[in-house]
């Protein structure tokens, strides 16, 4: 299972003063191999991302709704509470 990566068989100038063998080295390099290709197993085809994508779309289209129905809601029921304000000063100022 090759990545393309460079093979490195023996440990560099730096990882064999930190005390890393020849086996730990192999083994390190087997790990991340490992892990590239569970990385590349997991990543997202792009149908599934529209998917995704679709969904989230949809979520937010819905939120925006009802968030627009709240506003409107509630400017009706300011205009309606100030007209009924407004009924009520007319009607002192007549009385």
């Amino acid at each position: 299972m090759h990545t393309g990566h460079h093979e490195h068989p023996e440990p560099t100038k730096g990882w064999r003063e930190a005390g890393v063998t020849s086996d730990e080295w192999e083994g390190l390099h087997q790990l991340l191999e490992l892990v590239r290709a569970e990385h590349q197993r997991m990543e997202l085809s792009p149908e599934r991302r529209n998917q995704i994508r679709d969904r989230l779309m949809q979520r937010l289209d819905k939120m925006e709704r009802r968030r627009r129905r709240v506003r409107v809601f509630f400017a009706s029921a300011s205009a309606l509470l100030l007209a009924a304000l407004a009924a009520k000063l007319v009607a002192r100022a007549r009385a």
